[in-house]
């Protein structure tokens, strides 16, 4: 046994391992995504001045503040003092505070999301670990650990300055140590069992407390975890029902007792301004049920479709982790017992409760799932044990699954298993954060420098300034809550006619007419970026400078458009 259990941990390091490398890749590959900049200089404005204004009302501070705690220490300016953040503006002060600040943008923002990425793995990692562990004898704590180190998501996200990884991170904790409560003591601990009554309802008490903390750190990491303390109270409730083990009137004891502790947590964090945290509620509920364009397969909604989520993880997980996971559900189902339902309930109602949701507009605001998924394969993989060469099996699915990932780097983001063809077809199933958030205009700007840095006409989905990574452009028909105003560039002095143009905006998402660019998928693009900005030449393309002047037309850029219809009339 200690062979078997032995390889399968030497196996997770490597994942790990693999892990950590992949992350870095990205972030050191990534320009800043849309809502980074947001995020990063409100964390540091709420450290700097020790108040919460700038982005309170759409996110809790928690992960924001965590992020921007290294850059602390490399004395930034916090313009706090800039009409930007008075006016309560905040990608124009997000993108003040990156790109005008006293250190580089890549400085500051790798800085913040190397730290992120490593607590969030961490995290993680320790609590796959500590809940597999127990829950499952053998080697599937390992095995769950390799396969939530090979899953995309998780790479991308988890390096992202965002508010998503820290949510599902504290999300799968609560129920961890939720489960934890519920579970017997000679099972949970060991050294526990045979206890006295007093000291059980101790180990109870500091149980219910600890999840109770861990719940209140979920709360302040994301606002939609307001779900996590009632489903923990209804589990326990329904835990002691259908096993009891204690009268009820103590069980509501120990229920105060863990919201006790997750209000604590939620104040300390709020610095007891309790109502602060209930109206930033209310206003992102108010604000999510209100909608937003989105994009799947082709069809636009405002108001969201139901298979919108299933589609995203049927085509951005790896197929291995897929199958190893649906296995994972079948073998739980026949070999059931009642501590497999915390494994089971927590994802399952929160997937069903994501299939309502108006706003669709990323695979990432369901990652709260994805932490069960790779426990349930690496249950499924560990299983493989009792076959013959059933190590070599597991470790040669991984092997696979590894390749199919890192096939795609360092663009971790753009992920899209074999099935659905792969990256390069991922934006004609799924574009804004699935794919295309703005991170590759990092790479389009060391395409065009190693070839002399030809001007381009740029349509951007994202927020990160192009110039500063050295292109020179033109912009037309961005989407980005900041303004672009382009490097001075004449349209009518290209020699070339270079069209760049985001997925997003390829697709049309954001825009009235769908099919601004839709002429372009005609076209064969001379360089696509990281999978997600395509480069066109239409400099001999006749009908394609005309289609680019009637959009310049459609605009209001008269003299642009004129100039392209006398070259196309050329």
């Amino acid at each position: 046994m200690h062979r078997k259990v032995g390889f399968p941990a030497l196996l997770a390091a490597a994942a790990l391992a693999l892990h950590l490398f992949a992350g870095l890749s990205f972030i050191a590959s990534s320009a800043p995504t849309y809502d980074e900049t947001v995020h990063l200089s409100s964390g540091y404005s709420y450290l700097h001045t020790g108040r919460y204004v700038m982005n309170i009302m759409d996110h809790p501070p928690l992960d924001e503040m965590l992020s921007a705690l290294p850059l602390t220490l490399m004395r930034l300016e916090a313009f706090t003092a800039h009409p930007f953040f008075s006016n309560f503006m905040p990608y124009h002060y997000g993108d003040l505070f990156l790109f005008d600040n006293l250190a580089s943008p890549d400085r500051i923002l790798d800085t913040a999301r190397v730290f992120t990425f490593l607590v969030w793995t961490a995290v993680f990692g320790w609590f796959i670990w500590f809940f597999v562990s127990r829950l499952e004898p053998g080697p599937a704590a390992a095995y769950s650990l390799a396969a939530f180190c090979l899953m995309p998501v998780f790479i991308s996200n988890d390096a992202l300055v965002t508010t998503d990884a820290g949510a599902a991170a504290f999300y799968f904790a609560s129920f961890a140590l939720g489960w934890l409560f519920t579970a017997p003591s000679a099972r949970a601990g060991g050294k526990e069992a045979g206890k006295t009554d007093g000291g059980a309802r101790r180990v109870l008490l500091r149980r219910a407390a600890l999840a109770g903390a861990v719940s209140g750190l979920a709360l302040v990491s994301k606002f939609s975890m307001f779900v996590v303390p009632p489903m923990i109270a209804v589990f326990w409730l329904a835990d002691n029902y259908l096993r009891p083990r204690m009268k009820f009137s103590r069980l509501w004891g120990y229920i105060l007792v863990y919201a006790a502790s997750c209000l604590l947590v939620v104040a300390l964090v709020y610095k007891f301004d309790l109502l602060l945290f209930w109206k930033g509620l209310y206003a992102t509920l108010t604000r999510l049920d209100q909608g937003r364009s989105s994009f799947i397969m082709g069809r636009y909604t405002v108001d969201g479709v139901w298979w919108y989520f299933p589609l995203a993880i049927l085509v951005k997980t790896p197929l291995i982790i897929l199958g190893a996971a649906a296995a994972g559900v079948f073998l739980v189902l026949r070999r059931f017992r009642r501590d497999y339902l915390w494994l089971l309930l927590p994802p399952a109602l929160f997937f069903a409760a994501a299939l309502t949701a108006k706003v669709q507009i990323g695979y990432r605001h369901i990652m709260p799932v994805m932490p069960f998924l790779a426990v349930l394969a690496g249950l499924a993989l560990s299983r493989l044990h009792g076959v013959k060469r059933g190590v070599w099996l597991a470790c040669g699915l991984l092997a696979l699954n590894a390749a199919s990932v890192l096939a795609v780097g360092p663009y971790y983001l753009a992920y899209f298993n074999e099935a659905a063809g792969g990256p390069a077809n991922g934006y004609k199933l799924l574009v804004d954060s699935n794919l295309d958030w703005g991170q590759d205009v990092k790479t389009l700007a060391r395409y065009l420098k190693a070839r002399g840095n030809p001007p381009v006409i740029f349509s951007y989905f994202g927020t990160a300034r192009p110039e500063s990574y050295g292109m020179n452009y033109v912009p037309l028909e961005n989407i980005s809550n900041v303004e672009f105003s382009g490097t001075g560039v004449q349209v009518c002095a290209m020699k070339r006619v270079l069209l760049a143009v985001s997925a997003t905006n390829l697709q049309g998402t954001y825009y009235p007419d769908k099919r601004t660019f839709y002429w372009l998928k005609e076209r064969r693009p001379e360089f696509v970026a990281g999978h997600t900005i395509f480069l066109y030449d239409l400099t001999e393309d006749k009908t394609g400078l005309q289609k680019l002047a009637a959009v310049f037309d459609q605009r209001g850029h008269n003299a642009e458009a004129d100039c392209l219809y006398k070259r196309a009339g050329d």
